[in-house]
């Protein structure tokens, strides 16, 4: 059963890094291409539909994790697949409506009078994306994680395609504007079409969204607070400075998106079975938190000394202020070897994640707005960071203290601290060779292979990486070889 969820966030695991390699060309494509001006319009049009889809969506797709696993019968299956995909298309129109009606509004609070024009265009986006994002959690909620790494990939090449090209073609942001609603058209398509096998006739069942929403307000407002609070350092910086600065804000407003994909991955995974199988939530959790610790430690360290050249060899060295920016979002990096909220879903305890995120983003907006008047735009990321490790402090109280959970069992502290060790002993030898030989690319280079030899071998030594983990590695790569040779 865990090497079977293990397979299944692998494969979910490895679309996703596809997805992100393919992004991160378009991000750096558009960000040579575009002026930083314009670069900021196209970044504040995301932001706006991050922020206003989550308000909508209530806690929808979440909920979808929670609820289709445990119907055993097909046609219960499609009936709550189909009340589903009816709420979320009048959702989705109603913010389509909301979009192009508040358009100038918008564009004032951002003082930006090209969003006035540009929404209009965008104002279709989520009539295809609303569709597209719940398409995912159904299939994760039939335990078909294949057919949502499927449909992760289309995405991609249909992104990667119609904005890409337009903007080489072009170099106009319209035009690209327009590349994403043909992009987000093909994908709507082919998730409506793979949904038409799960959808059938039924009547309106108040029954039915009462139970949805008793589940899903509570995590819907508190994701809408936690966007907030996760997007309050942009939006506040996309009210105090011009599109241009936000455009260097935003590039440095990152968590590596890596870990984004990791740690979702293995999430959408383990919500549906802790959710079936509670007694199991210490195994499961506390392998997947040392799994992740794994990964997340060396890269935050990596990031701390590589941010600089890093940003300029990707955006150039005109978004080089972007690195201090970065550099501080990597500090909340350690949280991210646990989802905490994941637990109180699986319990149905989806209260104390809206009470948790009411806190953050009352204390997040006040230290942003504050620290951004004092040091300027790090001052939003310095509190965005605070609030983190804040709210995660919340969350481990109420885990020892109201769920009477035990910490110890949940975490592997010998196994985490362990990894720890190893990353830091080759954090501090790469930051000799810098120190001995200078940051030439080269010498970047040779500190990076230092690191990497050094985590491997002080890892192994330490017990950190186990050989399961090597040998899970192995078979990884060799069922790439196979693949590979597969298609030739």
């Amino acid at each position: 059963m865990t090497e079977d969820r293990s397979k299944q966030a692998g494969i979910l695991t490895t679309a996703e890094f596809i997805r992100f390699g393919f992004k991160t060309i378009i991000g750096i494509a558009l960000a040579r291409i575009l002026l930083p001006v314009e670069l900021g319009s196209y970044r504040q049009l995301f932001l706006i539909y991050s922020t206003f889809s989550t308000l909508l969506l209530l806690g929808i797709p979440q909920s979808i994790l929670y609820f289709l696993p445990k119907l055993k019968h097909i046609d219960s299956k499609k009936e709550f697949i189909t009340h589903t995909v009816n709420l979320i298309t009048l959702l989705a129109f109603i913010f389509a409506l909301a979009i192009f009606l508040l358009r100038g509004f918008i564009a004032n609070i951002f003082h930006n009078p090209q969003l006035n024009i540009l929404l209009v265009i965008f104002a279709v986006y989520p009539l295809f994306m609303f569709i597209t994002q719940i398409y995912s959690q159904i299939m994760l909620g039939l335990k078909q994680p294949k057919k949502t790494a499927t449909f992760t990939l289309i995405s991609v090449a249909c992104d990667f395609v119609f904005i890409l090209g337009t903007a080489l073609i072009t170099r106009n942001l319209h035009y690209i504007v327009l590349g994403v609603m043909f992009s987000a058209l093909l994908q709507w398509g082919y998730a409506q079409y793979n949904l038409g096998r799960y959808l059938t006739k039924v009547t309106f069942d108040p029954d039915y969204y009462k139970e949805i929403f008793q589940y899903s307000l509570p995590l819907g407002l508190a994701s809408i607070i936690g966007m907030l609070s996760v997007q309050l350092d942009k939006l506040v910086v996309s009210g105090f400075f011009t599109p241009a600065e936000y455009a260097i804000f935003s590039i440095g407003a990152v968590e590596l998106p890596l870990i984004s994909i990791l740690n979702n991955s293995v999430n959408a995974i383990l919500l549906p079975h802790i959710s079936s199988n509670p007694d199991q939530i210490y195994t499961i959790y506390k392998a997947s938190v040392r799994k992740n610790a794994l990964i997340i430690f060396p890269l935050c360290a990596l990031g701390l000394i590589f941010a600089e050249p890093l940003i300029t060899l990707l955006y150039s060295s005109t978004y080089k202020a972007s690195a201090p920016i970065f550099q501080v979002y990597l500090i909340n990096l350690p949280l991210r070897i646990a989802t905490y909220g994941i637990i109180f879903m699986a319990l149905k305890k989806t209260k104390y994640i809206m009470i948790n995120s009411i806190i953050t983003l009352s204390m997040n907006l006040v230290l942003n707005i504050l620290l951004v008047k004092l040091i300027g735009m790090i001052g939003a990321a310095i509190a965005t960071v605070i609030v983190s490790w804040f709210s995660v402090t919340i969350y481990l109280y109420w885990i020892k203290n109201s769920l009477k959970l035990n910490l110890r069992e949940l975490f592997p502290l010998p196994a985490i601290g362990k990894t720890a060790l190893s990353v830091t002993i080759s954090a501090l030898l790469s930051l000799s060779v810098l120190w001995i030989f200078g940051k030439g690319w080269l010498f970047q280079i040779l500190a990076l292979l230092a690191f990497i030899i050094c985590y491997f071998f002080t890892g192994k030594a330490l017990n950190a990486i186990l050989p399961y983990d090597i040998q899970y590695i192995k078979q990884l790569l060799n069922q790439a070889k196979m693949k590979i040779s597969g298609n030739r």
